[in-house]
Order: C-alpha cells, then sequence, then structure tokens
C-alpha cells in the first residue's frame, strides 16, 4: 500500500509540501511523470499505469497535485468488473472529484489525497459513500487507512516522528536518492528536505515486508507488492514542482535509480 505524507501551510509561499511513496506490482509496467494525456490537458504530467492507462499521480502548475492509494473495503460489481483507479487523479486535476454530482465512482475503494495552493484534502471512497477530510494546518499521513490514524500500519510507527522534524516548505533542490544519499550522509542540502528524508532513511532498517516499513517489498492480500517510486512535490499558487526517482530494485534503497524532474 502507498504512503503519502503532507505538510499544509495556508498562506506561505508553497502551501503545501508532500512525499508519496508508491507500492505497486514489480510485474505491472508504467512510466515516470511525463505529459501522457495530451487528449484531456497537455499541461498535466503524472506518474503512468500502462496496463491501464490511468495515473497513479497527476499534476499541472494550474490545478496542483491528486495521488491515489489503494484501500481494502470491497466494493460490489454487478460484473466483476471495476473502472481503474488510475482515472481518479486525472478527473481531480481537470476538475472533476469523486462524488461531485452524486454519483458514486465504479472503482475499487480508494483515498485521494488532493493539493493545491489552496490546502490539501482527503477523499475516501469505501465502497458505500465518498467522504473529504480536510488536512488542517501542520503535517499528515496517509496510507489505506483514515488519515493520521494511529491504528494504521506506517502512520502509528510514523507520523509524530514526521511532525518532529523540520517540514520541508517548498521544491527540493536535489532529485529523492540525491536527498536520501545526503541524509544518510548526515548532509544537509539546504532546501528543508532534510528531515523528511533522513526518517526515511531511518526507516529503511525495518524488514522490507514489516507492516511499519515505510519502503516496502511484501506479499500482501493482493499479490507482491514493493515501493517502486518516491516523489517529492511542492505546490504554489502558479506552479507544481516534482521529484521522482524509480527505484530499479524495488523496495530499497541501495540499489541504483532513475531520476526524473517534472
Amino acid at each position: 500500500m502507498c504512503t503519502v505524507v503532507v505538510r499544509v501551510d495556508p498562506g506561505s509561499a508553497w502551501p503545501v509540501t508532500m512525499l508519496a511513496l508508491r507500492d505497486e506490482s514489480p510485474e505491472r509496467p508504467w512510466d515516470p511523470p511525463a505529459a501522457w494525456w495530451p487528449e484531456r490537458d497537455p499541461s498535466v504530467r503524472g506518474v503512468r499505469d500502462r496496463s491501464a492507462g490511468g495515473a497513479w499521480l497527476a499534476a499541472s502548475d494550474a490545478a496542483g497535485l491528486a495521488v491515489v492509494l489503494n484501500r481494502g473495503e470491497p466494493v460490489p460489481s454487478d460484473d466483476d468488473t471495476w473502472t481503474t483507479r488510475g482515472v481518479v487523479p486525472l478527473d481531480a486535476v481537470t476538475g472533476v472529484l469523486p462524488g461531485h454530482d452524486g454519483t458514486l465512482p465504479t472503482t475499487r475503494a480508494f483515498n485521494l489525497v488532493r493539493a493545491t495552493a489552496d490546502g490539501a484534502e482527503v477523499l475516501a471512497w469505501d465502497g458505500s459513500r465518498v467522504r473529504t477530510t480536510v488536512l488542517g494546518p501542520g503535517v499528515h499521513m496517509v496510507t489505506h487507512g483514515e488519515p493520521d490514524d494511529p491504528a494504521a500500519p506506517r502512520v502509528g510507527r510514523w507520523l509524530e516522528a514526521f511532525r518532529a522534524v523540520a517540514a520541508p516548505v517548498g521544491p527540493p533542490v536535489l532529485g529523492p536518492f540525491d536527498e536520501l544519499r545526503a541524509a544518510n550522509a548526515g548532509d544537509d542540502p539546504g532546501d528543508g528536505w532534510s528531515g523528511w528524508f533522513g526518517l526515511l532513511a531511518e526507516s529503511a532498517v525495518l524488514p522490507a515486508d514489516d507492516p511499519d516499513a515505510i519502503l516496502r517489498d511484501a506479499h500482501e492480500h493482493e499479490g507482491h507488492v514493493a515501493t517502486l517510486s518516491i516523489v517529492a512535490a511542492a505546490i504554489g499558487p502558479e506552479r507544481t514542482v516534482l521529484q521522482h526517482a524509480r527505484l530499479t530494485e524495488p523496495g530499497r534503497l541501495d540499489g541504483s535509480v532513475e531520476l526524473h524532474h517534472a
């Protein structure tokens, strides 16, 4: 299951900063952030799932950012088929939020983290209704349950630790791997991200199949899932900055990475 850490500071130059880790089957093909959906909006870029054509994360300078995380609740379907959850972030950054018109999503259950220069919120679809939780000022953590729920794996172990360190207040200067390498060496690049990346490096001492491991490589109820990529992002009034890294060895920081800036 994916993990998202969000800092919200309304009125600041960069009101939202975010660290997002994508957990998915290592066998499922995908592409790094780019403008993969010109027919929708050529300004939208994101991480594309090649199998279904949707996005795990989508962003634009004008619309901010949206990222989808799987939930586990069963969602009934008359024919045992569902719309891909990858449409949800794309719809969100092109102006359509789930449940906006009273209709229910036709996807499996999800959490959608939606961030703009006005703030951040989580829209949860649990198979029965869409609920919206506004994330107030401060630092928050979202996985496959309710936002900031201490009973959820990873949240109970790490949320207060993320709140205890200095949160980033602007875009990352370095790519995620270079941020991690600097944090592991005790260096500070000076962009404000060393606290969060230092905790991420610290979390890597846990076995990758530990329920509290942020960097994951485990067999769960939906099959084999592993952390495949990391995004550090900042959302401002007129710009959304992404730094992305693909882990070439899923769930591990000691392998090589591919870096992308969008």
